[in-house]
């Protein structure tokens, strides 16, 4: 299954509001298949240009604004504020030990230090190089297709990430560092800068895994009926006000 028949399968069945993202981080920023903008960008505005845009891009650390974005995703090491836990204290944490903590809790490629050098992205069907991630922006009902279509053979759960920090970069870093699915709550930077919605969750998979495990599987699984939106049970008798209910002397 190529990319682009991958995207029609998850678009069919799931009738997402946007373009699942391919995305490739790579060490030699030479490697790219276009260039960066001339302006700094943050990674999830970037995502928003591809999921609501249909446009690819690409990116490199010294054109980004967003640290927490760029330490997750291993294009730099990760900054001192978040290894320290200082960039937590009032915004979301009441010290810098408990925000250290958070931070901890925040999967970040660059705690190892730095190991990419750019980022492209591009909507799942037009992505021109083969794909490491793929992100999905969901809602809860298809965020539960997805799991399934995951874990169909091995009823095993999908991790999730609840600390709702820097969640998309997170989740990147997340995937490439464990090469396994996982679901994120989108950061307040992701609602204000790359225009997420307050419905909105992330999904993201190894493009492996959605190539070979959950594409088939959701073939699968609609053999049972409709995956997204669940029908609803309407075989029973309704209750009704009185006045709109007939009654036998009305027939």
């Amino acid at each position: 299954m190529n990319v682009r028949e991958a995207e029609d399968l998850f678009f069919s069945q799931l009738r997402f509001e946007t373009r699942p993202v391919a995305v490739r981080l790579l060490a030699d920023r030479a490697e790219l298949g276009r260039k960066p903008f001339p302006m700094k960008l943050n990674i999830c505005q970037l995502i928003s240009m591809a999921r609501h845009g249909g446009r690819a891009t690409a990116a490199v650390p010294d054109r980004m604004v967003c640290a927490i974005g760029a330490s997750c995703t291993g294009l730099v090491k990760t900054t001192p504020a978040f290894v320290s836990g200082e960039a937590a204290v009032g915004k979301y944490t009441a010290d810098a030990g408990s925000g250290r903590t958070f931070f901890e809790n925040t999967y970040k490629l660059g705690d190892g230090g730095k190991v990419y050098d750019a980022i492209e992205l591009a909507p799942l069907g037009d992505a021109v190089f083969e794909p490491q991630v793929v992100l999905f922006y969901t809602n809860p009902a298809q965020v539960m297709r997805l799991v399934h279509s995951v874990i169909r053979q091995t009823g095993e759960k999908v991790a999730a990430d609840t600390v709702a920090e820097a969640a998309v970069c997170s989740a990147i870093g997340f995937v490439l560092g464990e090469d396994r699915p996982v679901i994120g709550f989108p950061c307040a930077g992701d609602r204000r800068f790359g225009g997420t919605q307050n419905h909105e969750l992330v999904f993201a998979a190894p493009w492996h895994t959605v190539r070979d495990v959950m594409a088939p599987n959701l073939l699968e699984m609609a053999k049972a009926g409709p995956l997204y939106p669940v029908p609803p049970h309407v075989l029973y008798d309704p209750v009704m006000p009185l006045a709109y209910t007939l009654e036998e002397e009305d027939l």
